[in-house]
């Protein structure tokens, strides 16, 4: 039976992180991932033609550029082949009868462009880039810590009586807003409103969800100072580059090896059990990137679970599905609006009752009539994923915000394929694929003409391919305010640590959330740390 101090269930990019930071600590770790390759939501593939890398789940790598991971690895990972592709223009969202509006890392630029689209526009994005200013300056150090502690607590405090340009009543009023009404109370235009509520839709902070303003606040300025960064060459060199790092630490990775259980006697863990009969000793404890709900009902199915463990668990709650679109084109887009060409993002809502709407219905199984399409135009802003013989080909990555984990009903009927209640989706996916195509073609004449592959991955695919999406669910869980900020995933839980002495969480189902932000994996390491009894390790921060 192998032994070691710690186990890592998980090769996504929070496992390797954790990885990389316990054998930096002076313990002797093993990863172990159930699927062929390592990566989790960190993958890329030539999914439609030879030469052609699409980023299969995750594309912004901003998250994970502006983590104290990277600030404290960034030289070793550039060693070990991890390079960015930068794109000035970040985002943009789309209107069938309105122009566009346009986002990149010019200040002046994106002024004169909200002033030519409407100048109460142009006030409303200067007053509120202030806004982001007080927020952005607390919220960096908050989403990068453990939630809660003595750092956080400071953070908290410096956000309240350090700011430098809103009063706590508007800081108060921003934070619990939906994005309905942060677009209502700053912009003048409903295409300006509108772009808050795409960038809420990424998560499930739908339109009138409370507290969802902050997230696409954030977004929405962060990616308007730096632009924003693709894994140059496909996601996966960024799992890739972590895993060389844990080679030349002697840390072993083990792809196709699922843990059937974890073991615990006397209230501590014990070890691991895969799924072919092998058993691992962890000496110091186990760190898990599964959710929450996957650890208590089926790692520790046949164990005692303490009670508010159990709860946490059977109260998480999973948002609605995504569903991914990877297009091959003969050539770029043929956007109407030409000036689309070079943003990364496109959203295509278009407006923010649209997004309300296909909220409520997936939320009620039905599939939408108007779903946002997060339009990737990946190897426009990377031109090395296309390494084939035909220089025209672009990699295309559309997002579906939102779909169902199952169709029990159909808010378009009349559309390709006719209606689709009750299918399941492996008999909607082709039509839906039409669907989509169907309403891209509506902002881009002429696209569905330079198709010439694709592949689709269905929220039953993406739980398939990795268990962590369950319901296709692309964040891990709803980010609603009970599940976010000090109770992700539960108030009890929100440290990284369980009850079950040694046993500690990472992965998007715990703080800070979702996307590629290496922060759950290196602090839930950094706890485990301080859990031991090694005779040295490194001071870590509280």
């Amino acid at each position: 039976m192998p032994t070691t101090d710690v186990v890592v269930i998980g090769a996504g990019h929070q496992g390797l992180v954790a990885a990389i930071t316990l054998a930096d600590a002076g313990l002797k770790v093993v990863v172990v991932e159930a699927a062929d390759e390592i990566g989790g939501a960190v993958r890329s593939s030539e999914l439609v033609r030879p030469g052609l890398v699409h980023d299969r789940y995750a594309m912004n790598m901003n998250l994970f550029l502006g983590s104290p991971f990277y600030a404290t690895y960034g030289d070793e990972l550039s060693s070990a082949g991890l390079e960015f592709s930068h794109c000035r223009h970040a985002y943009a969202s789309a209107f069938p009868n309105a122009p566009s509006i346009r986002i990149s890392d010019d200040a002046d630029e994106n002024q004169r462009m909200w002033e030519e689209h409407d100048p109460g526009d142009a006030k409303g994005w200067r007053r509120l880039s202030e806004v982001f200013a007080d927020v952005a300056s607390s919220y960096g150090p908050l989403s990068s810590n453990v939630f809660p502690s003595r750092s956080t607590a400071s953070v908290i405090r410096s956000v309240l009586f350090k700011r430098q340009h809103t009063s706590v009543s508007e800081l108060l009023q921003v934070m619990t807003s939906t994005t309905r009404s942060l677009g209502e109370r700053y912009f003048a235009s409903p295409e300006a409103r509108s772009m808050a509520a795409a960038w809420g839709m990424h998560v499930d902070f739908a339109p009138d969800v409370a507290a969802g303003a902050i997230f696409p606040l954030l977004e929405m300025y962060a990616d308007a100072e730096h632009g924003m960064n693709v894994v140059k060459g496909g996601a996966s060199n960024l799992p890739r580059a972590l895993a060389a790092m844990l080679s030349t630490r002697g840390v072993p990775i083990h792809t196709g090896k699922a843990v059937e259980s974890i073991q615990v006697a006397s209230g501590r863990v014990q070890g691991v059990r895969l799924a072919d009969g092998e058993h691992i000793t962890a000496r110091h404890g186990i760190l898990s990137t599964a959710t929450l709900p996957a650890v208590v009902h089926r790692l520790l199915r046949n164990q005692p679970v303490p009670s508010s463990m159990a709860l946490a668990a059977d109260n998480f709650r999973f948002g609605p599905g995504t569903f991914m679109l990877h297009l091959a084109l003969s050539g770029p887009i043929p956007w109407q609006d030409s000036r689309l060409a070079d943003s990364a993002y496109v959203h295509l809502g278009p407006y923010v009752d649209d997004m309300a709407r296909t909220y409520q219905q997936a939320l009620a199984g039905v599939l939408p009539d108007e779903p946002l399409l997060v339009v990737g135009q990946t190897s426009t802003v990377d031109p090395s994923r296309n390494t084939s013989e035909d220089d025209r080909l672009h990699a295309v990555w559309i997002q579906v915000r939102m779909v169902p984990a199952e169709i029990t009903g159909d808010a378009n009927p009349h559309g390709a394929g006719g209606d689709l209640t009750g299918r399941s989706w492996d008999e909607a996916t082709e039509p839906f694929v039409q669907r989509i195509l169907e309403k891209l073609e509506r902002y881009a004449p002429g696209v569905t003409e330079s198709v010439i592959g694709h592949a689709a991955e269905s929220p039953s695919d993406l739980q398939s391919g990795n268990a962590n999406l369950h319901g296709g669910d692309s964040v891990s869980g709803s980010h609603h305010l009970d599940q976010f900020i000090g109770m992700r995933p539960s108030m009890s839980l929100s440290r990284y640590r369980t009850p079950i002495d040694g046993l500690y969480l990472a992965g998007a189902s715990t703080w800070p959330g979702a996307g590629v932000n290496a922060v759950s994996g290196q602090r839930s390491a950094e706890q485990l740390v301080r859990g031991t009894t090694l005779p040295r390790r490194k001071r870590l921060p509280r």
